[in-house]
């Protein structure tokens, strides 16, 4: 089986379907429909999700990237863009998925999208959305600024960038936040005592409710969050300040411990192990905190200098956490239990900015997306499985160019993916842009604007 070698950007070249130009935003909906859609989604089977974009093979054989087939058989994708929305956000940035999302016992995954609005003039929109795998089908649930009602001067979430999560009762669980929630404490910001900050909040599938389930501390936000089910605990890193761990008992719905401001220090990721323990990126490398004992303590391991988590799954049943660092997108894995760190070379393009990955219900794989930040059509938006066992990097598909040709969607990249307990479905919350023919006046080219939703079905032979 032949192996390819890749490293660094370069343009990808597909044919487009010209179809009228729209030039201006008001009165056109957004997002644009799908041709062929059943309930606002399309199922594409194609052997062009095999073909290796024509700049990446022109890469190959580059010193310091890391070796990588191609699957056999092609995946089907079900593919869904995030409607119906108001408006299409022309703002710069626009409609945009930035955290991590979740998968219920029932199969039905949970995301959210913001629109990147003013939210000091209470103009800007967040929602979540529900995937229901049996009916191919992605709606909208909640509309996040609508939870808790506003007077004039209280701001609007504009994103949720904390992950979408899934707590043991089976409720939905998210935060939202600012465009950039480090602001949080200006003064522009009118914070009351009914929305003094962030909030957690809690959707209820059975009734459809949803309700301030806890406050964040006074005029602090999170962009980093993840529920430990195991022992009922709602973890996030607060922001608006020095960065700190913050851990919330789900039981009580009481502060269970925060850890000293400025003891985080990137504050984008934290890793969870069985045991409870959070491990992030502190002084001089990997810290451990323990909310029930009330300490964080450095391990003495580092994955380098000035490099940090950017990514983690799960532990393993044999104790290992998988993950990906960043700068510099190098896989790794960690040993908890005996402080053991072990780097596993380029997870895919050299440098590639990954932001999140997954571990296969089985074990065997971890799932990924690199190019998180808008950059992965250039490359041809590839799936990468890679194989604990051997180190094997696997493309189960290129999306770009099947999407942009045939839908004029060019998906960008991800901050949020889960799999199905069966480990044949992979589910990615998609950045991306409307190709040139759907694309209004004022849209940029830059991986955002337009998002999507997409099941990844992974053949059985490719697993």
């Amino acid at each position: 089986m032949r192996q390819y070698y890749l490293s660094g950007l370069g343009l990808f070249t597909s044919t487009l379907l010209i179809l009228p130009q729209m030039s201006e935003a008001g009165g056109t909906p957004w997002p644009p429909p799908l041709p062929g859609a059943k309930d606002g989604t399309v199922t594409i089977t194609s052997d062009l999700f095999l073909k290796i974009p024509t700049n990446v093979l022109a890469e190959t054989g580059q010193p310091g990237t890391a070796p990588f087939i191609v699957a056999k058989t092609a995946p089907t994708i079900d593919l869904a863009y995030h409607a119906p929305l108001p408006d299409a956000a022309l703002n710069g940035t626009g409609w945009s998925a930035w955290g991590d999302i979740a998968v219920a016992a029932d199969g039905r995954v949970y995301c959210g999208l913001g629109d990147h609005g003013n939210e000091i003039g209470q103009t800007s929109r967040a929602y979540i959305y529900q995937w229901d795998p049996a009916t191919k089908t992605l709606k909208q649930i909640v509309d996040v600024n609508s939870i808790v009602k506003r007077k004039h001067g209280e701001p609007t979430w504009s994103k949720i960038h904390a992950r979408v999560d899934v707590g043991s009762d089976s409720n939905v669980y998210f935060s939202g936040t600012l465009n950039d929630g480090n602001r949080a404490g200006d003064p522009s910001y009118k914070w009351s005592k009914k929305i003094p900050g962030g909030q957690l909040y809690q959707y209820n599938p059975r009734t459809g409710k949803s309700v301030v389930f806890a406050n964040l501390p006074p005029a602090r936000c999170t962009a980093t969050a993840l529920i430990d089910k195991q022992h009922d605990v709602w973890w996030c890193n607060l922001e608006a300040g020095p960065n700190a761990l913050y851990a919330l008992d789900m039981k009580t719905k009481k502060p269970l411990y925060k850890a000293p401001d400025g003891s985080v220090l990137f504050n984008r990721s934290f890793a969870l192990a069985r045991d409870g323990a959070v491990y992030f990126n502190g002084s001089n490398g990997i810290w451990k905190c323990d909310a029930r004992a009330g300490t964080i303590t450095p391990t003495g391991t580092s994955l380098g200098s000035n490099i940090a988590m950017r990514c983690s799954t799960t532990e393993t049943k044999d104790g290992w956490i998988y993950g990906v660092a960043y700068p510099g997108g190098e896989l790794f894995r960690y040993a908890p239990a005996a402080n053991k760190l072990e780097m596993l070379g380029p997870g895919f393009m050299k440098g590639e900015y990954t932001t999140v990955c997954i571990l296969s219900p089985d074990e065997r794989f971890v799932y990924f997306l690199p190019g998180a930040h808008g950059g992965a059509y250039t490359y041809g938006t590839p799936v990468v499985q890679y194989t604990i066992a051997t180190g094997q990097r696997k493309v189960i598909a290129f999306m770009r160019d099947v999407f942009e040709t045939q839908y004029q969607y060019v998906p960008a990249g991800t901050y949020g993916i889960t799999i199905s307990a069966d480990g044949s479905t992979l589910f990615a919350n998609l950045n991306g842009h409307a190709a040139e023919a759907l694309r209004l006046k004022g849209m940029p080219c830059n991986g955002f604007g337009c998002t999507a939703f997409a099941a990844i079905h992974i053949p059985a032979s490719e697993r």
